[in-house]
């Protein structure tokens, strides 16, 4: 199972390698930029939408998180 998803992974890899050496009419250097500025913004955008889903999941938590109740034990 290991090395049939190493394979695909392998397999992917070879794909984008092909695409951006196509696009960038064949200079590696222009293709290894290209793709480590993607790589960049996907984890900008990655940080991103984490960032907001933890400021939602806070936000939902504290909107239903019950209210303390006082009963009065401290002066008895």
């Amino acid at each position: 199972m290991v090395c049939a998803v190493a394979a695909a992974r392998a397999d992917a890899v070879d794909v984008l390698v092909e695409q951006y050496l196509d696009t960038s009419n064949g200079n590696a250097v222009a293709a290894l930029r290209h793709a480590i500025s993607d790589a960049l913004q996907d984890a900008v955008e990655c940080r991103q939408r984490l960032e907001a889903a933890e400021r939602a999941a806070s936000r939902g938590f504290t909107r239903q998180m019950p209210m303390p109740r006082m009963t009065g034990t401290a002066s008895q």
